[in-house]
């Protein structure tokens, strides 16, 4: 098989700072033949349009454009991006996130064993995604399912798409600019009978480098959102109703949220919440207490070596000659007859304090 062509889509708003290594990490992709696209979406920072046009300096204008077009929107942001392109596929990379080198032969790979299979409804390969900075961990995107699309979203928007079936759909829905804009278009390839197609590994990287996102501003507002999904494909929807109402309340069940409080909670949340509560408190007692135990080890720690040092002192008094000469006359007298013993401690007495203090010394 050939290598792929694609051309990723990286738009940009104020991030200026990060934009350069989502670039780098497309334009190093492994066995594949790619293309950027940067765009920078009205950014007001006063660094990131002139960080986006250093990138031609960069890398060059051979495999990378770069566009400049007043603030319309994430969705309106990638359409441009991907306006023209005559790839085989497209990607769609946040300006401050990036791929891993085989991310793009792998999901492509993906998609050829669809194709080889007689599988022809595949629409768009995806993956794992992995979290950094201050997010953690990997989501592990399930299997595709159509019915669950219509309940939840599935996977990121940072996926391999077929660019004449993103093409085919208009692309992303300009109007959907408060989030939800890559689910809205997934759910319009699967009204079309298309589907993705599941790699399980970690070939993408969130960067979370703030405590507010997009990503989090667009969960804040998520019945208006998913309102307008439904909305702007009420007929799909529709024909769908029932199992999704099914669907949705055997999940509701499954994970223990259909008895509920009267404040609307799941009763089972709302314990496990006040569970979390109260385990503040005993992590932070706990970590005091480790704190402590830590210093008492350093303590005991320093005392052994001083015990060491003692023990190392007194192995070389006792290793002197006139030390050991010492010992062998008190030895000596402490056997004679009780007169004569004190006499001759008298006598060693008097020698000590008259004979020079170098005959102390080590021989």
């Amino acid at each position: 098989m050939g290598a792929p062509s694609v051309t990723f889509v990286i738009p940009c708003f104020n991030h200026g700072a990060f934009v350069a290594e989502a670039v780098a990490s497309a334009l190093a992709q492994q066995d594949a033949h790619t293309h950027a696209v940067v765009v920078n979406d009205g950014s007001d920072d006063a660094t990131t349009p002139a960080a986006c046009d250093a990138l031609l300096d960069r890398f060059g204008n051979d495999r990378l454009r770069v566009i400049h077009q007043p603030n319309r929107g994430l969705p309106a942001a990638r359409n441009a991006g991907a306006r023209g392109a005559t790839t085989d596929y497209l990607a769609f990379l946040d300006a401050d996130d990036w791929v891993e080198p085989t991310f793009v032969r792998t999901l492509a790979d993906a998609l050829d064993a669809e194709r080889d299979a007689g599988r022809g409804d595949a629409s768009h390969a995806y993956c794992q995604e992995r979290l950094v900075g201050l997010g953690d961990g990997v989501w592990r995107v399930p299997e595709w399912d159509p019915l669950l699309l219509l309940i939840t979203n599935l996977h990121p928007v940072t996926c391999l798409v077929r660019r004449e079936r993103f093409e085919a759909v208009g692309g992303f829905d300009e109007t959907m600019v408060g989030g939800y804009e890559d689910w809205e278009l997934w759910v319009r390839m699967s009204a079309r009978g298309w589907r993705g197609v599941r790699v399980a590994e970690p070939l993408f990287v969130w960067r979370r480098h703030s405590n507010s996102t997009m990503i989090f501003d667009a969960v804040a507002r998520h019945d208006e959102l998913y309102a307008k999904i439904v909305e702007r494909n009420r007929a799909h929807y529709e024909r769908h109703m029932e199992a999704i109402a099914a669907r949705s309340n055997s999940m509701l069940r499954k994970f223990d949220c259909n008895w509920l409080d009267e404040s609307g909670l799941p009763i089972p949340l709302m314990h496990l919440r006040e569970a979390w509560a109260a385990l503040g408190p005993a992590q932070a007692a706990a970590a005091e207490a480790q704190a402590r135990a830590a210093a008492l080890e350093a303590e005991a720690a320093g005392l052994r070596a001083e015990m060491q040092q003692a023990r190392a002192r007194l192995e070389r008094f006792e290793s002197m000659a006139t030390v050991r000469l010492s010992r062998a006359m008190h030895r000596v007298i402490d056997a004679m007859p009780g007169p004569i013993a004190g006499g001759a401690r008298w006598a060693l007495r008097t020698a000590k304090s008259v004979l020079p203090r170098r005959y102390e010394q080590r021989p």
